[in-house]
């Protein structure tokens, strides 16, 4: 069976994992998945498999690609953060991905991302990007930030390797005004490193009902967002 395909633009190593030296639209080894790429693929399983839910053995199994991103073809690689806040920086890795001049798309979905704070250029980056091109891709927004879907007590212990009960559970208030720092605060109860690969151990280790777990981090809105995405653009490629 053919694999989804799908290019994920997430603001910074937290979200894509560190900086990797892979061509453009080449496959993404699991091991450098960053957390959010592993999350949209979370999101993205149900849709694919008759609302079957994605468990961590189908993390290299489960029928869906991660691709490396594009590349913006100027004197300096602007940062990702940058991208998603121009419009028309944004326009030429969506266009490469789904609407190229020659041949058919390379991806058969793009998933932009952007934490809540401080995401209002990214919207309308997104929204003038979808009116230009006629695409639909989605933008997910964590909030605060992407620390909110990952940071529960027994998805840092699987990850850490720490025995059962012995993290704290996170305080929700301290979650919600700054979600990083209070995944920091609970590593530093054991010294743990704070680092995208464990965060991304933490993207496959969160249960599926610790990820609906508070309504305020939007999680609850990523299956819509990406059924909507997925329908518009088997709609535009049936044309």
């Amino acid at each position: 069976m053919k694999a989804f395909r799908i290019v994920v633009l997430g603001e910074g190593k937290d979200e894509s994992g560190k900086a990797r030296t892979l061509a453009p639209f080449t496959p993404v080894p699991h091991a450098q998945q960053g957390a959010m790429e592993i999350l949209v693929r979370r999101g993205l399983y149900p849709l694919l498999n008759a609302d079957q839910p994605w468990h961590r053995g189908l993390a290299q199994g489960d029928g869906i690609e991660i691709l490396q991103p594009p590349t913006t073809r100027v004197p300096r690689a602007p940062a990702m953060v940058e991208i998603l806040a121009d419009p028309n920086k944004l326009a030429l890795l969506v266009s490469a991905s789904l609407r190229p001049v020659r041949g058919s798309a390379l991806a058969d979905l793009l998933v932009a991302t952007h934490d809540a704070d401080g995401a209002e250029p990214a919207i309308k980056a997104v929204a003038v990007v979808n009116a230009s091109l006629r695409t639909h891709v989605p933008l997910l927004l964590p909030a605060p930030e992407i620390q909110a879907w990952l940071t529960r007590k027994r998805s840092i212990e699987l990850s850490y390797d720490r025995p059962h009960c012995s993290v704290p559970e996170p305080d929700e208030a301290a979650l919600k005004r700054d979600a990083k720092a209070e995944l920091q605060r609970l590593l530093g109860t054991f010294g743990g490193k704070f680092d995208a690969r464990m965060q991304a151990r933490m993207a496959e280790f969160v249960s599926n009902d610790d990820l609906g777990r508070y309504d305020w981090t939007d999680w609850g809105a990523v299956p819509a967002l990406l059924k909507a995405a997925m329908d518009a653009e088997r709609a535009h490629r049936a044309v």
